[in-house]
């Protein structure tokens, strides 16, 4: 009898194997795949791997590093909220919903080059709802990119802004990344300071949020942004925020909350309480006030500063004009260069005398005739700081992508030997030294 339930036993499970029954922890010994039912498949670490997948720690953690929803960040929903009712960290690929309890969502991640669209009522919105964005619309990015640039603005030892062109890997949220790395802390330090420059955002500054639509940032910091002690600190913080983030061409103003709330006038003066774009701040110099009825407006051309003995930078300097002459055409901007005598440590490399002869537009390229006074300088670095200032002047009229230069109204050859007859090209990026390697 014995003998004969082991036989049947033996039966049962040769017909197991023959029907292709896994056994746990060893799989399917026919190579056939997995199934706990019909529609849910299990994972293997090779289709992990496959699907390119790369998520910073912050993308799932919120700034206090609490894990929000690992899950959610693979594409699922999640909604993030802080005791205050703000929003902490952003998730790469999620539908991410920031409630600020006045009924306004802000997406941080709808910015240049994210590909997310950005809803904030019912029409259009995701299948998730109102207010929620569909991870699908993000579907497209590829993490394995080369690098792009961004443009951040950091101070040197003499309190000047410098823009610095920083390469980053592309990702989700750009533009928050961009201001994250003018935000003070050792690691920054350690990688600007060779050059001569430091983080302008006080050590310790969250950025909470950030909300791109319809040309304005709105950009969210927690209360430590405010830790600054002198009236020219809180100037280049304002300064050097919205000056990064219009670097986008999705971004014309710029407005800054801390914790979610709009602060007003800051402790020395800076009003806060609407958007700001480039034309209401004065950077690298103090601002001027109307006098004689007349409004003044301001424009920006770009001098040289040495911030140590290795570097000099090409820096905006604001120049106060009347609101009659505050035209954005290369003309006005490079008589502004040629005319303004810079202070603070600030200096030009033009010749002294050099005067404006003529100028204009055509087919994206700006003709400038200069008085012979131009030539009279010797040195190749001299002559490409030259070229430096003039490009990075006109870099700031929309269209202009090349510049032609004659003298006395013919054409010259530079005194270092600087081949322009075929067009000096505009610059893509400004001072870009740092992350080349």
């Amino acid at each position: 009898m014995r003998r004969l339930l082991v036989f049947f036993l033996a039966l049962q499970i040769m017909a197991l194997l023959l029907a292709g029954c896994s056994i746990p922890f060893l799989g399917n010994i026919f190579g056939r795949s997995d199934k706990t039912d019909g529609n849910s498949e299990m994972i293997g670490l090779e289709d992990i791997q496959a699907s390119n997948v790369s998520i910073d720690a912050d993308d799932v953690s919120g700034t206090d590093g609490r894990n929000l929803d690992p899950g959610g960040a693979y594409g699922g929903v999640y909604d993030a909220r802080r005791d205050n009712g703000n929003w902490a960290g952003d998730a790469a690929g999620s539908a991410f919903e920031s409630d600020y309890g006045d009924g306004s969502y802000h997406n941080p991640d709808a910015e240049v080059g994210s590909g997310i669209s950005d809803v904030s009522d019912g029409a259009g919105s995701g299948p998730y709802g109102t207010g929620v964005l569909s991870a699908q619309s993000v579907s497209g990015v590829n993490y394995s990119e080369p690098r792009r640039p961004v443009t951040v603005y950091y101070q040197d030892e003499d309190g000047c802004l410098v823009p610095m062109t920083r390469w980053i890997q592309p990702q989700l949220g750009i533009a928050r990344a961009a201001v994250s790395l003018a935000i003070d802390s050792p690691l920054t330090r350690e990688e600007t300071a060779y050059y001569g420059v430091y983080p302008v955002i006080p050590e310790g500054t969250r950025i909470l949020g950030i909300d791109i639509r319809n040309g304005t940032a709105v950009i969210d910091f927690s209360r430590q942004l405010l830790s600054y002690g002198t009236a020219w600190s809180e100037r280049n913080i304002v300064a050097a925020i919205v000056y990064t983030l219009t670097e986008f061409e999705t971004v014309d103003k710029v407005r800054i909350l801390i914790n979610g709330y709009p602060v007003g006038v800051l402790k020395y003066g800076t009003d806060l309480s609407e958007p700001l774009g480039r034309e209401d701040l004065m950077i690298n110099t103090e601002p001027v006030r109307a006098t004689s009825g007349l409004q003044k407006e301001k424009l920006d051309v770009y001098f040289m500063k040495r911030a140590n003995d290795e570097f000099a930078y090409a820096v905006p300097v604001s120049v106060a004009i009347d609101s009659s002459e505050a035209d954005l055409n290369p003309g006005t901007l490079v008589r502004l260069l040629l005319e303004t005598v810079p202070g603070g440590g600030v200096y030009t490399e033009i010749p002294e005398g050099t005067y404006l002869r003529g100028s204009y537009v055509q087919d994206g390229t700006v003709f400038l005739d200069f008085s012979g006074e131009f030539l009279d300088y010797g040195g190749t670095e001299r002559e490409e700081t030259i070229l430096k200032q003039l490009a990075y002047t006109l870099r700031q009229c929309d269209g202009i992508r090349k510049i032609r230069i004659t003298v006395d109204g013919r054409t010259a050859e530079l005194p270092e030997g600087t081949y322009i007859s075929s067009g000096l090209v505009i610059p893509a990026t400004l001072n870009d030294v740092m992350d080349r390697g």
